[in-house]
């Protein structure tokens, strides 16, 4: 009975660390698959191809000599996307109820400075009210 006591915490501490190493191992692979994708994303930015290309795309940059044209309707604003943009820009966005989630979960996160009092008054109607009565009270000396 006395070499079972003993025993047991020996074991449930074993156990616990051999969890604790497999998490910890799952942890570093991850990790070096993301340093592994931004050694990836570094030697791309490294090929002026790929800079030259981004700097069109993103900052609309043309090569010297080239004439860029950009489409716009007969009240000069941008051409509305296609189906196929539209589709990736939804995409993008999400799914509506992973919105709606995150919507909740930011309204959940109020703190007691961000409601109002009953009486409808915020912090900053009160600070704005300090400034003035101090100009009253030294007008009044």
């Amino acid at each position: 009975m006395i070499a079972l006591a003993a025993l047991v915490p020996t074991v449930n501490t074993y156990v616990a660390q051999r969890q604790n190493l497999s998490e910890l191992e799952t942890q570093v692979s991850q990790q070096e698959q993301q340093v592994e994708a931004l050694r990836e994303q570094v030697a791309r930015w490294e090929d002026p191809a790929y800079v030259a290309a981004r700097a069109r795309e993103r900052l609309l940059f043309a090569m010297p000599g080239e004439t860029q044209y950009r489409l716009t309707d007969t009240s000069g604003q941008d051409v509305p996307l296609t189906e196929a943009e539209r589709a990736e820009e939804a995409a993008k966005d999400g799914e509506w109820f992973s919105v709606l989630w995150e919507s909740v979960e930011g309204s959940s996160r109020l703190t007691p400075e961000d409601i109002p009092d009953e009486t409808g008054s915020t912090d900053d109607d009160v600070s704005e009210q300090n400034p003035a009565d101090t100009t009253d009270q030294d007008t009044d000396q």
